[in-house]
């Protein structure tokens, strides 16, 4: 959802190399603080307050859990990389999706696993500022941490995923390259409350400014998928100027394409994704999408699951300074899709 590492064989090759320290249910529980994902490390003088972290007893069994923000192929590789942490270390991992989507059935899932008794919950936030009670309560009960879409302002413990600022720059660079003469250009996204998405489109703004591209229209769908292909369908008609399509999800990209064909203006309008959707690579296949941004949710599934194993039995020691752990992204297009599906189909060997 960030960085400029590929996708990552480095960074694979580096986790396989971590040690994973055992740790249990039970006992001890410390205050140590976290640098928020995606900002400078504060000032001394300005140091974050501290943040509870639950130590356990070495031997008892604990359990652990990962929440998306959504149900979406994105995250079938995120459950991938939580399954090959499983066959390592034989620690059984719960796996939970909102069906819907929503803020209510999120909440109420973080809540059902803290009365269950869990230990670690690594959590995509759908809307980080409207969460953060729920999330401070969780973190008070069990180390809580957060991976694609970020709550800095909470009592997480530390972040992994893409940089996500880092991420729309380098979607915005290739929309640049995609748009030598300039455009217009219009985004589409589930929320752009999310953090995850909001670091995106500052990261394509600043890219962008400066070349003659204008964003006419930023439409959000709740991850409703019949609104997200009514929204493509009704910009294309309202700026018949459109140049370029920009999804910031992972089922916008094709979606904003199905309208793009629809309509009849395949190679008029461009299309650029975030993700690997199966839709989105095939329609990179097709041409009716350009490229996209593709992060690494296999390494957001397993390093999640790691980071919370060390957390329980060390603490703060596990986690580095500032506390985030950057997944990468890279680009996809039609030169490098075919290399790109084998690496994918080798994650997914995992599940």
């Amino acid at each position: 959802m960030r960085r400029f590492p590929k996708l990552t064989l480095i960074v694979t090759a580096l986790t396989l190399t971590f040690g994973l320290s055992g740790c249990g249910k039970g006992g001890n529980s410390a205050n140590q603080s976290a640098t928020p994902a995606n900002t400078p490390p504060a000032a001394p003088a300005a140091a974050a307050a501290a943040k509870p972290v639950h130590v356990y007893a070495k031997g008892t069994p604990i359990k652990l859990a990962f929440v998306s923000n959504n149900v979406a192929n994105y995250w079938n590789f995120a459950h991938a990389g939580v399954r090959a942490f499983e066959k390592k270390t034989g620690i059984q991992v719960t796996f939970r999706e909102p069906a819907k989507g929503t803020v209510a059935e999120q909440n109420q899932i973080v809540e059902d696993l803290v009365t269950e008794g869990y230990n670690g919950i690594a959590i995509s936030v759908i809307a980080p500022n409207d969460q953060i009670r729920t999330l401070d309560s969780a973190g008070r009960a069990l180390n809580l941490i957060c991976v694609d879409s970020d709550a800095p302002k909470s009592s997480r413990l530390m972040y992994i995923g893409t940089m996500n600022y880092n991420a729309g720059l380098l979607m915005g660079k290739e929309i640049v390259k995609l748009l030598p003469k300039g455009g217009q250009v219009a985004i589409f996204v589930g929320n752009l409350a999310a953090r995850n998405a909001s670091r995106r489109l500052q990261g394509i703004e600043h890219a962008i400014k400066g070349h003659k591209i204008t964003i006419v229209a930023k439409k959000e769908d709740n991850q409703d998928y019949a609104r997200a292909r009514s929204n493509a369908e009704n910009v294309i008609s309202a700026f018949p100027h459109l140049s370029l399509m920009c999804g910031l999800y992972s089922y916008n990209g094709a979606l904003a394409a199905a309208a793009v064909k629809a309509a009849g203006d395949k190679g008029k309008i461009k299309v650029i994704a975030f993700d690997q959707d199966p839709d989105t690579l095939q329609d990179i296949k097709t041409g009716l999408i350009n490229a996209t941004v593709v992060q690494n949710p296999f390494m957001e599934g397993y390093l999640s699951c790691k980071y919370l194993r060390n957390i329980c039995a060390n603490g703060m020691k596990a986690v580095p300074t500032p506390a985030n752990v950057d997944t990468g992204v890279q680009i996809v297009d039609a030169k490098t899709l075919a290399a790109y599906k084998k690496k994918l189909a080798k994650m997914m060997a995992s599940k």
